[in-house]
């Protein structure tokens, strides 16, 4: 039975080395529908083309996501006249992320990933994921997991581009 196990552990791991991990520092930030939680097209991506932009993709369920939106919060607060800040929420129904963003107000803007397809396109394997992009809509970094924001600066984004 070990065997078995430790060759099908085996064989996941020879499957996965090399799979594609979503987009890239340095890749084209695609241009995106961005969705209201009923399901309505409020636009594209485009609209944040204008400086940097942190895409935080994250779920109401999320529990490392209910402890970083409020720093990304005051982040994006200290921050808002260079850098936009813009919450994607791959919840299962658009209901659960209005309640999250009921019992959490938030002053970014927040959509909802329709069907998963974002998340799908991008790959996204883990909550939170970040891209930051800059203005002509070249990925800077992506981040796994929580950030703590509370630590960053708008200088560290702008630092990313060099």
């Amino acid at each position: 039975m070990k065997k078995i196990i430790f060759i099908l552990l085996l064989l996941v791991s020879v499957l996965s080395f090399g799979t594609k991990e979503g987009l890239e520092k340095g890749n084209k930030f695609p241009i995106m529908n961005l969705y209201n939680t009923k399901g309505g097209l409020e636009g594209t991506s485009e609209k944040y083309f204008d400086k940097i932009t942190v895409y935080n993709f994250g779920a109401s369920w999320c529990p490392p996501c209910k402890v970083e939106k409020p720093l990304l919060n005051k982040f994006y607060n200290k921050n808002k006249d260079k850098v936009n800040v813009v919450s994607i929420m791959i919840d299962d129904n658009g209901s659960a992320v209005d309640k999250f963003f009921i019992d959490n107000p938030m002053d970014f803007p927040h959509y909802f990933d329709k069907g998963q397809t974002l998340s799908r396109k991008f790959l996204i394997r883990v909550v939170p994921t970040t891209y930051l992009v800059d203005e002509n809509g070249i990925i800077l970094e992506r981040i796994h997991g929580a950030q703590d924001w509370s630590q960053l600066k708008v200088e560290d984004l702008e630092a990313l581009k060099n």
